[in-house]
């Protein structure tokens, strides 16, 4: 369960707590199935909050302001981060497996490497978000908008992407066999390399896409 001194300082705001982070780096905070809605401070204050290297397993984060907040290496697997504002936030290397993501706005923030496999990230905003070589396998990422977002190298594979936006993003290298792109936009995204075997594509937007270098067609 969490810890409650670390809740404590938390509590306190960014400031107090980054401060306390930079002086004990070698501690992997323990919030682990936190409610942070509870919390004294306003969640506003956690934005620009350094997590790095936290676990946050089972949190209640929903709705919480984390714009621009250092979340990498972070255990968020099973939080609840259902409309969180995490525009460029830093998610790299962040593992959200089975995270509730949904209607969450990701705008900019940099998952690279995240693992985010069975996670619900349906409705979010990704625009141009760093999606690079993240593992979304078997995800939800139905309505989210992926326009402009790198998504090379991911691992797609049984993904649920339906009328998703993926217009203009680079899916470069990444493995989409078995996802369910039903109604997705696709127009002018890089599929040079990329694995649509056994891929759903009915009603797939497929505008301004070279074909002849995706595998699995």
């Amino acid at each position: 369960m969490v810890d409650r001194t670390h809740l404590a300082i938390l509590n306190q705001g960014a400031e107090a707590w980054n401060k306390w982070r930079k002086g004990n780096l070698d501690i992997k905070p323990n919030l682990r199935k936190a409610n942070l809605k509870r919390m004294k401070i306003p969640r506003s204050d956690l934005s620009g909050v350094s997590l790095s290297r936290a676990n946050l397993s089972g949190a209640n984060l929903r709705e919480a302001d984390l714009r621009w907040a250092c979340l990498s290496r972070m255990n968020l697997s099973e939080a609840d981060l259902c409309g969180a504002d995490l525009i460029k936030a830093d998610l790299s290397g962040a593992i959200l497996v089975e995270a509730d993501l949904s209607g969450a706005n990701l705008s900019g923030a940099d998952l690279s490497r995240a693992v985010l496999s069975r996670a619900n990230l349906s409705e979010a905003d990704l625009h141009s978000a760093d999606l690079s070589g993240a593992d979304f396998s078997l995800a939800d990422l139905s309505g989210a908008d992926l326009s402009s977002a790198d998504l090379s190298g991911a691992d797609l594979h049984g993904t649920r992407i339906v009328e998703a936006d993926l217009s203009e993003a680079d899916l470069s290298g990444a493995d989409l066999s078995g996802a369910d792109l039903s109604g997705a936009d696709l127009s002018s995204a890089d599929l040079s390399e990329a694995d649509l075997s056994d891929a759903a594509l009915s009603r797939t937007n497929i505008k301004n896409i070279d074909m002849k270098n995706v595998k699995g067609l």
